[in-house]
């Protein structure tokens, strides 16, 4: 049977026609769709920002919460740019839209492929199982970058202009805090995907265990006998610490890069040794 040729890959270094540049070409109308989609949420969070700048009556308001509901929403400094920025942007929405983007393209990235019958004319190609999975995920990884940039671009070049300002290292690390749990568990999810065959079971279980983890680093701030096995939270290395306001922790960044090596290798070594649907 000949592969179609939009099925074929060159295997020469010199060409684009790799499974990576396929893999980007393949979402690049999400990847348009999506970075719109964060630059227009920005858009909307810092619009409302002037209504709480300085607002001295917002601060007196919030301060008669009960500290319990401080610390669950994040309300600490909110009128100030830093605290408005982790309130209503870091707290849940932009790093839940980045982990979402990331798990419905990681548990395609393989599932999908079989789901819709052409990943036998893929490996008809002369690659190799592990080069098509790891291909797959650097386009992940690629695609979340462009995504995790159009978000600290548009606030930090647009904030200014609605009076909100962020010291760039801050915002970098709140981004990267976001960037690094979405492609942990989009590659969760590609390594569910390699491992079952099955989309619908990628996607559920990953974020189930996503929203887990973020439930137990929050609770954890109120619940004591949640405190002593929040570090298995992956939100709490990442966003749990605060990144906005006390900016990198490498090592605990770097503990979530080697469990997404760890998903990652669990991947290749899954999709390289089952039998596949076709």
């Amino acid at each position: 049977m000949t592969t179609p040729p939009e099925l074929q890959v060159d295997a020469g270094p010199t060409r684009l026609r790799t499974i990576f540049a396929r893999a980007l070409r393949e979402e690049r109308g999400a990847l348009i769709g999506w970075t719109i989609g964060i630059v227009a949420f920005c858009l909307v969070m810092l619009a409302m920002y002037p209504t709480v700048h300085g607002n001295a009556g917002f601060s007196k308001l919030l301060d008669a919460y009960p500290e319990a509901l401080r610390k669950l929403f994040q309300l600490q400094d909110y009128t100030t740019g830093a605290g408005y920025l982790r309130t209503e942007v870091f707290s849940f929405v932009a790093p839940l839209l980045l982990t979402l983007f990331a798990v419905l393209w990681g548990s395609d990235l393989t599932a999908g492929e079989e789901e819709r019958r052409t990943i036998d004319l893929l490996l008809a190609n002369p690659i190799s199982r592990r080069r098509f999975v790891s291909e797959k995920w650097l386009a992940l990884v690629v695609g979340t970058i462009v995504i995790a940039a159009a978000l600290e671009g548009a606030l930090g070049a647009l904030g200014p202009l609605f009076k909100l300002h962020v010291a760039w290292s801050a915002l970098t690390a709140a981004v990267l805090g976001s960037w690094l749990f979405a492609v942990a568990f989009g590659t969760f999810a590609l390594a569910l995907g390699a491992t079952t065959g099955r989309r619908g079971i990628a996607r559920g279980v990953t974020t189930t265990i996503a929203l887990a983890s973020y439930l137990l680093a929050t609770f954890s701030q109120l619940v004591s006998w949640l405190r002593p096995v929040r570090n298995l939270s992956l939100w709490q290395h990442t966003l749990g610490v605060d990144p906005l306001g006390t900016g990198f922790h490498w090592w605990r960044l770097g503990l979530v890069v080697a469990v997404t090596l760890v998903f990652g290798a669990f991947a290749l070594w899954s999709f390289d040794r089952r039998d596949l649907a076709t």
